[in-house]
């Protein structure tokens, strides 16, 4: 037998199998952290990065073959959140979900898993980065505002995190989008100067460089250009600076520091070979690297078009059109030789052929697509041009038509200028001359810069057309640029003057015609039961009814497009609608009207009309007539003196189409 064990042995044997056990859970409750992260979110972070290359997210491009590692990523989130809910990893896998979302190309649902990320996990260590994200996911999703927002609150709370440089490059690039250009160059800024070992440095310098060029800052902006021209890491990569840094020479109007950087970069690419076929040049065949000089070339034509060097322009295009035959290139240069007829030689006719040329050069190229629509826009000029008349509004309307193409379709707001002055000058002293004269400082201001002259224009309008629309959008204008219009300046315009009266007389038909309204008492085909028994009326369709009173008058030319006295802008439609109610005349169950007899031998007075009212609540109804076993047929009446009134129209005969 075993001796029993007692006292302190006991308890001591008692404690070690209590110690065991909880060893046992601690490491159960391990093993089952370990398999939810060895399982399914190391794994999910595998995919993940290898789809980002290592980067915490896609800072500039996506992978079209990245794709299906961003879906395993997210596959086993989904698989950590489903199967261990309680692990301590729940939070990582919904955020690595939000952000594989961002790697498919999907950022508003990004966004909306992470908007109330602090809610479903308050005491998660990464509402900071689920915070830098969601501002990734505004971007993308093009909402701007809020990702400049979020992204500075980011920045405000974690100022130490990994993401820090990220945020200051994503905020540079939501403001730029909002046209915050300055501001934009100081976030991407602090990205090269704080984070000079960054891998974002190339990235940053170039949206640095971009907001310095829309900002106006061209030598700041060349210098960048220049820096990130030296980074690159082949020639293809170094010309793309090289014509940035002409973009910012072009934007200084330096065009001969911009022909020489572009004449000496020549120098450095091979001339291609061109083939002679038996029906003329063969097509240019691509090789690597073979299309620059053609580039640099179109790159110098078009500086001697900025330079208004028209004949220049056109020998450097042509000369591209001849190297590189039947290629995107040549139809690129094919374009912009019918571009300079249009734009800097004013010959429509000229630039018509030369881009009716593009697509026989190129047809799959883009430029194809837009030669195609200057042509149209160039057929729009041309019919503006010979447009005449001989009204006002329709010379006021030719006028506007083509200076809006010059603005908005051609890019030319000097030749639109031009235009609006021609208006001015042609109708001095109409409100069409007013409306003119405001287009015309909106140009100066808006497109050109030239504020001080655009306000001395609204002020002639302010002071020289009083009562006039074109008066009240002067005072706006000038109010918003914190100039104070005095009141007593100011007049409304008139009401509309109402059209003239109507004072057309019908030829009267000849003597004993039968009267008009009236059918024969044979007739039983229910025609003259349309809108009371007028012959020929009808009543209105539906969806078509009047339920206010009577416009004007469908067409006036003098009043077209207009609401109170003023032109219309060019563009509107002359018509003012109405329904084929109102061209009838008054309708009979409105209003009762008198129908006119047979006409006599002088011509009648025209019958009185019944002002137009309110249907009663109740309609009249015709007196009730006594059944007859024979209709009687009507005798023949001469015609009277007074003319026989209709009975009241009955809404229950009435027909509605």
């Amino acid at each position: 037998m075993l001796p029993c064990v007692h006292g302190p042995d006991r308890d001591e044997r008692a404690t070690g199998v209590r110690l065991r056990r909880l060893v046992l859970l601690l490491a159960l409750a391990v093993l089952a952290s370990s398999c939810a992260y060895y399982n399914t979110f190391f794994l999910a972070r595998k995919y993940y990065f290898k789809g980002t290359a290592g980067l915490p997210y896609l800072v500039d491009k996506r992978d079209a073959t990245a794709a299906q590692n961003f879906t395993k990523a997210i596959d086993y989130s989904k698989k950590v959140l489903a199967n261990y809910p309680k692990s301590k990893w729940v939070d990582d896998a919904y955020l690595l979900w939000a952000r594989s979302l961002l790697g498919r190309d999907d950022p508003l649902q990004t966004v909306n898993m992470l908007q109330d990320f602090p809610v479903r996990f308050p005491d998660s260590k990464l509402n900071a980065e689920a915070l830098f994200y969601l501002g990734v996911g505004y971007r993308q999703s093009r909402r701007n505002g809020e990702a400049e927002a979020t992204l500075a609150r980011f920045l405000e709370q974690a100022p130490k995190n990994d993401l820090v440089p990220y945020a200051w490059l994503e905020r540079a690039r939501a403001l730029t989008a909002i046209d915050h250009d300055s501001a934009a160059a100081y976030c991407a800024g602090q990205v090269v100067e704080r984070f000079p070992k960054s891998k974002l440095g190339p990235l940053a310098l170039a949206a640095r460089a971009q907001a310095l060029l829309e900002a106006g800052d061209y030598a700041r902006a060349r210098t960048d250009y220049r820096t990130i021209g030296l980074l690159a890491v082949d020639d293809d990569e170094r010309l793309t600076f090289l014509l940035r840094e002409a973009d910012c020479l072009e934007a200084a109007r330096d065009y001969e520091t911009a022909m020489g950087q572009l004449r000496e970069a020549l120098t450095h690419e091979r001339l291609p070979v061109v083939t002679e076929g038996a029906t003329g040049p063969v097509a240019y065949q691509p090789t690597p690297g073979g299309d620059r000089y053609g580039r640099i070339l179109i790159r110098i034509g078009t500086v001697h078009l900025m330079a208004e060097r028209q004949k220049d322009a056109l020998d450097a295009y042509q000369e591209v059109v001849r190297l590189y035959p039947k290629s995107p290139l040549s139809a690129e240069a094919q374009y912009r030789v019918g571009y300079t007829f249009e734009t800097a030689g004013d010959d429509f006719e000229r630039a018509r052929s030369e881009y009716a040329r593009v697509k026989d050069e190129f047809a799959n190229s883009a430029f194809s697509t837009q030669a195609q629509s200057r042509l149209a826009n160039l057929d729009r000029v041309m019919q503006f041009r010979s447009a005449g008349g001989d009204t006002l509004q329709k010379r006021a309307e030719a006028g506007f038509l083509l200076a809006e193409l010059y603005l908005f379709q051609l890019a030319k707001p000097e030749r639109a200028l031009d235009e609006y002055r021609k208006v001015a000058t042609e109708l001095v002293g109409t409100p069409w001359a007013a409306k003119a004269l405001t287009a015309e400082a909106w140009v100066l201001s808006r497109k050109l810069g030239r504020r001080a002259e655009a306000d001395s224009l609204l002020w002639v309008v302010v002071r020289e057309y009083p009562a006039t629309e074109s008066q009240l959008a002067a005072r706006d204008y000038l109010e918003q640029n914190g100039i104070v219009v005095p009141d007593s300046l100011i007049k409304l315009p008139l009401p509309p003057v109402p059209p003239p009266a109507d004072t057309t007389r019908l030829t009267p038909p000849p003597p004993g015609s039968a009267q008009l309204g009236r059918l024969a008492a044979a007739d039983t085909t229910g025609v003259g039961a349309r809108s009371g028994g007028a012959l020929g009326r009808t009543a209105p369709r539906r969806g078509f009814m009047r339920t206010g009173a009577a416009p004007r008058t469908p067409w006036d030319p003098r009043y077209a497009g207009t609401s109170s006295g003023a032109p219309s802008l060019a563009g509107d439609s002359p018509f003012t609608g109405g329904t084929d109610e109102a061209a009838a005349g008054v309708d009979s169950a409105r209003a009762p009207a008198v129908r006119p007899p047979s006409p006599p031998a002088t011509p009648p007075v025209a019958p009185p009309v019944a002002p137009s009212a309110a249907p009663p609540a109740t309609p009249p109804v015709a007196p009730p007539v006594a059944p007859s076993a024979t209709p009687p047929v009507a005798p023949p009446v001469a015609p009277s003196a007074t003319p026989p009134v209709a009975p009241p129209d009955s809404l229950r005969g009435r027909i509605d189409r």
